[in-house]
């Protein structure tokens, strides 16, 4: 049983309410099941576009997930997992992205040369494939579904590719044109979302500052006639997207659940699609931030939970005593541990946290420098003072005043 095993089922179970049909298959699996529901082999008998893709899928490569859009306008998405005995792949598909009614199908006939006698077969294969009214979700979930299997959005990549596109129409139909210009806009967007999320997962502000400007973003199709109810959706899919690359960061679900449910009310909040922007600019800063001051990747799980529980108790006793008491360690190991892992002493790193806290408060409340300290756990107010000159280079008193003068 894989690690990923609990996960991957609970990623089929929600596909299949979309009526989507996934697929786990070994290497010898594959060649028993008609992943095109047996299209190619009924009007292209003499084909060889489905062992192409059987010869694709089993030379996929590692840590990549694959989304490919056929010559039928199909969609598929293929993903070798990890962690098994022998080669086994995750797929998905066919699945359409727009609605196959009657018009649609005469003109992929006529565009394919697909023979009159064969008008019935194609379309009782377009009313077996579901069809995806907000296709943004589904690939949210793949690519979700991807991150945990990979562990962290930093460690896969997303590719379109080919798996069934041009060999059947060489064969049988013709040279079918593919909309390329579509097919690179398409391209483009994963890969910025991927490049996002790598971004925010790795809290390198430099790379979501470019994103965030604007630089390396993709214009979004409008799927509704509400423009703003379509970019709330979009913005509600950013926000998942986001907030589980942060959690790829290392950062605690408790600060995960603070951000994503303040951006979950403020997006139902927005009126223009100037607001649009800027709080899509302002997500991806802040996400990344989180992960810059919050993320404990890399460390041991003791240390982890330390600093969870000083983050999260500041107006507790952090004493070196305490704390070790509190995680069941001797005081001698935990401190060797923490400058070991962190580069600092525990009551630095307290310290530290306080002021961190003492100058959110400064900047963002009126409270009295008396009620600051006590916030931060420090109850002696001289001795907060000095700790925060010591920090900043001036009294909280005057640095509220710089405050005030800008």
């Amino acid at each position: 049983m894989a690690s990923y095993d609990t996960v991957l089922n609970f990623s089929r179970k929600v596909l299949k309410n979309y009526n989507f049909q996934t697929y786990i298959l070994t290497e010898d699996e594959l060649d028993h099941v008609d992943l095109d529901l047996g299209l190619r082999k009924k009007i292209a008998a003499d084909s060889d576009s489905r062992d192409n893709a059987l010869h694709f899928i089993r030379n996929s490569k590692e840590h990549v997930m694959y989304f490919s859009k056929d010559c039928f306008n199909c969609h598929h998405t293929v993903m070798r997992l990890p962690e098994t005995e022998s080669p086994a792949f995750f797929i998905a598909g066919p699945y359409l992205q727009h609605r196959a009614d009657k018009k649609f199908i005469l003109q992929m006939q006529q565009r394919l040369s697909i023979p009159t006698e064969f008008s019935g077969f194609l379309k009782q294969y377009y009313e077996l494939i579901p069809f995806i009214n907000h296709a943004d979700d589904v690939r949210t979930i793949l690519l979700l579904l991807a991150a945990e299997i990979f562990g962290g959005a930093e460690h896969f990549s997303v590719e379109y590719c080919d798996m069934f596109m041009d060999e059947i129409t060489k064969v049988y139909y013709g040279q079918a044109q593919v909309n390329l210009e579509n097919r690179e806009l398409i391209e483009q967007r994963y890969r910025s979302e991927q490049e996002m999320m790598q971004a925010v997962a790795s809290g390198n502000y430099k790379k979501i500052e470019l994103l965030a400007a604007g630089e390396m973003t993709v214009s979004l199709e409008q799927r509704l006639s509400n423009r703003i109810r379509d970019s709330k959706n979009y913005l509600i899919i950013l926000n998942t997207l986001l907030r589980k690359a942060a959690e790829y960061g290392g950062v605690h679900p408790l600060y995960l659940d603070e951000l994503s449910s303040k951006y979950a009310r403020e997006i139902e909040t927005i009126t223009s699609e100037d607001e649009d922007g800027k709080l899509k600019r302002e997500m991806m800063r802040k996400y990344c931030l989180l992960v810059k001051s919050h993320s404990l990747k890399g460390y041991s799980p003791i240390i982890q939970n330390v600093i969870n529980h000083i983050c999260l108790y500041l107006t507790d006793d952090l004493s070196l005593k305490r704390l070790a008491e509190e995680f069941s360690i001797s005081p001698s190991y935990l401190s060797t541990l923490f400058k070991k892992e962190t580069g600092s002493t525990l009551t630095d790193f307290v310290n530290k946290k306080r002021i961190e806290n003492a100058v959110l408060l400064l900047n963002s409340t009126d409270l009295q420098i008396q009620s600051i300290a006590a916030a931060c756990g420090v109850a002696d107010l001289n001795y907060f003072t000095r700790l925060f000159k010591r920090n900043m280079g001036r009294t909280p008193s005057e640095y509220r005043e710089m405050i005030h003068q800008k």
